[in-house]
């Protein structure tokens, strides 16, 4: 055997640096290789994916028709005739294409009319207590000029709730205070329904039961000796409106896309709060004659039409629900059957209906006919705050212990929102937007009557305008500029459209204010003060604009500043208590309308919507903020 010496160390390190070289490219020529292949595979990517879309469309124009049908009962034009869907998936091109689509389109033409009613018979006491002021009026003027000065003469006198020395007017805002109230508490409950009752049979439900306060108004405005005690529970039982707009944005957007949910829902909400200026438009002239026969209560009033005309609306809407609206597969929602579903219903609304009697029971323990202990102006307003504290506190202890078992997973899944101080943040802002259009809308046609109805010695105006021709504007467009509201913030930033709004909302409310000081002072020194009419209503629907834009770009912020699972609870949360905005700012007014003050009511506004301003800069706007959006 012969030995090979080994080669050095030096030659063998030569060798492996050669061969490296030979083996591997340069820095430069592996950067341009892999450039090179980069742009290979991304333009092959791009044309992968051109073609699967292609692909995709060939097979939903070509195909389409071949695809079996897998709701044979749930495809007519008009009815759904199954209890439940067999499949769905929005999100299926095919399948939304050749049968989707046109299940989803037909449970939104359902679903508006009725939420549409639900918004208009919540606040249908709006202007519904402008027409009892009017008859009062009207008739105290005949009853005092027959030399009847009894309390018990003009119309509408509630007498049994209001006493001597009382002031009217001020009382009134109760009605519509209380409504608010019961919308807030109800809209927690709503939350939760449409899981365990079904879209289909919640709306129904849900409308029916506004059909109780409708029916039972119609019967108690006929009467000149109307009891106010059963107008308030009247308008207790109304929030069941207010509440139906979580469970009816909750139920259209399991119908459609993604890429589709902004419209359905923007046109679900849009319609829907346009209920609110159409029963302050039409109530007035509705209650001005027999349209359902019988005698007026007094002074040429038929106050009782108001609750008649929408018992009619509400049964045309209960069976367009009945017959075209769906439930989800039994994938999504277990549901057992139709008596089934009501049941779950029942237990639900009576959870809400439960909060609303207590509330409106400690209401009527502490008015003024029972005791003096709220007579004085903080007093009263300690009183309006301590209400929507019973209330929240009651409602959501029943929704903690109370509930079904599917629906107390459900809130301790959301139960950790409350741990993330952004959820109250954005609720302290979403009150300023909601919370303010829901308010004003429901103490608006009173206030311009209060301001504007009357000469200086306290009898009516015969040249005021009629202010339901009106108050109806500021909703309206409040309700309209919503969805411009959301796309201004995809294009600008939802923080910064915000921001800009409410700073207008702030010297709108500033502006209010020194009008409604003017119109007032006018009145004590004599005067008239009709002039001051056009710009005060002009200085609301700014601020109603502003309200309406900030709708919608607060919602927006909300989905860009919590997670997916987190967004939803936190809308329903704060679209809940910003509903009690339809309770505070009314009873507010009250207070003031009794002092001779409602500037105080507009200056209060216009600093809780500075401290927005500074909140909405500090975490969303400035640089270096916690959540940009």
């Amino acid at each position: 055997v012969v030995k090979r010496p080994l080669p050095s160390k030096r030659l063998r390190r030569i060798v492996r640096h050669l061969s490296r070289i030979c083996a591997t490219p340069s820095r430069a020529s592996a950067r341009s290789y892999t450039s090179r292949q980069r742009n290979r595979e991304k333009n092959m990517s791009s044309n992968l994916k051109n073609e699967k879309a292609a692909a995709e469309a060939k097979d939903i124009e070509v195909n389409v028709d071949a695809v079996g049908v897998e709701n044979p009962l749930s495809t007519g034009k008009f009815v759904d005739r199954a209890f439940q869907l067999n499949y769905w998936d929005p999100e299926d091109n095919i399948f939304y294409a050749k049968e989707g689509e046109a299940i989803a389109n037909r449970n939104l033409i359902c679903s508006i009319p009725n939420l549409f009613l639900g918004f208009a018979i919540w606040l249908m006491w709006s202007a519904t207590v402008v027409v009892i002021q009017e008859a009062y009026d009207a008739s105290k003027a005949a009853c005092v000029a027959a030399g009847d000065t009894a309390v018990d003469c003009p119309t509408y006198h509630f007498s049994g709730w209001i006493k001597p020395g009382d002031n009217y007017k001020a009382i009134l805002y109760t009605i519509p205070a209380i409504a608010g109230l019961a919308g807030g508490v109800m809209r927690c409950v709503n939350t939760f329904m449409i899981p365990i009752s079904g879209g289909r049979v919640t709306v129904v439900c849900t409308t029916v039961a506004l059909l109780i306060p409708c029916i039972w108004a119609a019967a108690i405005l006929k009467s000149k000796d109307a009891s106010f005690t059963q107008l308030v529970i009247c308008a207790a039982l109304t929030g069941v409106g207010g509440g139906a707009f979580s469970s009816s944005m909750n139920n259209i957007s399991l119908f459609f896309p993604k890429r589709k949910q902004g419209l359905a829902l923007g046109l679900n909400a849009g319609f829907g709060n346009l209920g609110v200026p159409m029963s302050q438009l039409l109530i007035g002239p509705i209650c001005g004659y027999a349209a359902f026969g019988g005698s007026a209560a007094g002074a040429d009033t038929w106050g009782g039409n108001a609750g008649a005309f929408y018992t009619v609306l509400c049964a045309i809407a209960i069976c367009m629900a009945a017959c075209g609206m769906s439930n989800m597969p039994a994938t999504t929602h277990e549901l057992v059957s139709v008596a089934n579903c009501v049941f779950k219903w029942l237990w639900l609304h009576a959870i809400g209906m439960l909060a609303t009697g207590v509330a409106t029971g400690v209401l009527i323990a502490t008015s003024v006919s029972v005791t003096s202990a709220f007579d004085a102006p903080s007093d009263s307003i300690g009183r309006v705050i301590m209400l929507v504290i019973v209330a929240v506190i009651v409602v959501h202890a029943l929704i903690w212990y109370c509930v079904p078992p599917q629906v107390k997973t459900k809130v301790v899944d959301q139960s950790v929102i409350f741990s993330n101080k952004h959820n109250y943040v954005m609720t302290y802002l979403y009150i300023m937007t909601f919370g303010s259009f829901i308010g004003f809308s429901g103490a608006f046609p009173k206030l311009l009557k209060d301001l504007f109805g009357y000469l200086p010695d306290g009898t009516v105006n015969p040249d005021a305008p009629n202010v339901l021709y009106y108050a109806w504007i500021g909703p309206a467009v409040g309700s309209l500029i919503r969805p411009v509201g959301g796309y201004m913030s995809d294009k600008f930033g939802g923080a910064l459209v915000t921001q800009v709004h409410t700073v207008i909302q702030t010297f709108a409310s500033v502006a209010c204010g020194i009008l409604c000081w003017q119109a007032r002072e006018r009145l004590n020194d004599g005067k008239e003060n009709l002039d001051l009419f056009p710009p005060f209503v002009f200085m609301f629907v700014v601020l109603f604009y502003c309200t309406g834009v900030g709708n919608g770009s607060t919602f927006r912020m909300i989905a860009i500043i919590f997670e997916k699972h987190e967004a939803a609870g936190v809308l329903g949360w704060s679209s809940a208590i910003a509903s009690f905005g339809a309770y505070i700012i009314p009873a507010l007014f009250g207070v003031a309308i009794k002092q001779k003050s409602p500037q105080t009511v507009m200056y209060f506004m216009a600093a809780y919507y500075f401290s927005c301003i500074g909140m909405n800069h500090w975490y969303y706007l400035r640089k270096g903020c916690e959540k940009p959006c």
